[in-house]
């Protein structure tokens, strides 16, 4: 990848080009030139400080071969031009973004060959799950998946910016997503959970429809205790 903004580059020769079309070419062409990679993979530290490095050298220098003084740090560059900066993408933010989508697509009820690949690999469950993560050890999991997975691991901030909707239920765990109140049913009802035999259906599959009525079918491996029946009717409340 940085071989070929470089030669994107020296292809230009030695054009004489203004700052502001400086500008226009580092995010029409410069920054455009990751993006395929940006959108599967997280760019390491290493390569975005050199990746900023060509775009500082351009904008401040042009073409030149000489080392420009650079006047403003490149976060306050970044920075939309209301808020006094030049518009240029940083390109962390963009990485993250383009790989936001992914998680994102996880969460969204469509039918497409590469969630079922996925889900064929590390498990059913995490399609319509928040944080797929969670769900299994990702040890031996693929570079992208553990990028996928770990995107927002030391803040949450992707799991406290997402609503979810139950809608039909068929994308909602009964026991073990959050969907009533603030805590999941298992944490709420550890013995309920324990003795029962649908731990990992989705809330659709929890009961049916009579008439215009939903009439809950929970199933249980053993006869109740006086004191698990009071739980079973906390439960249904």
């Amino acid at each position: 990848m940085l071989n070929i903004i470089r030669g994107r580059l020296g292809s230009w020769g030695n054009k004489y080009v203004s700052l502001g079309g400086r500008i226009v070419l580092i995010n029409a062409v410069l920054s455009a030139i990751p993006i395929f990679y940006l959108s599967f993979m997280k760019m390491p530290v290493k390569v975005w400080k050199e990746v900023v490095k060509i775009q500082r050298k351009f904008l401040w220098g042009g073409l030149s071969k000489k080392n420009r003084t650079c006047w403003v740090k490149w976060d306050d560059i970044c920075k939309s031009k209301q808020e006094g900066g030049l518009g240029i993408r940083d390109l962390r933010l963009v990485n993250i973004s383009l790989l936001t989508k992914w998680r994102w697509k996880l969460l969204s009820q469509d039918n497409e060959v590469w969630k079922e690949v996925v889900a064929a690999k590390y498990g059913g469950n995490i399609i319509g799950k928040v944080n797929p993560g969670q769900e299994r050890a990702v040890g031996m999991s693929s570079k992208w998946w553990l990028d996928i997975c770990n995107l927002d691991k030391n803040s949450d901030w992707f799991t406290r910016a997402v609503v979810k909707r139950v809608g039909n239920g068929s994308y909602t765990k009964f026991w073990t997503d959050i969907w009533v109140e603030d805590q999941a049913l298992c944490v709420r009802f550890p013995r309920l959970y324990s003795i029962s035999i649908q731990k990992e259906s989705s809330i659709n599959n929890m009961g049916r429809w009579d008439g215009n009525q939903w009439v809950w079918e929970l199933q249980w491996r053993k006869i109740f205790f006086d004191w698990e029946e009071q739980l079973k009717e906390q439960l249904l409340q």
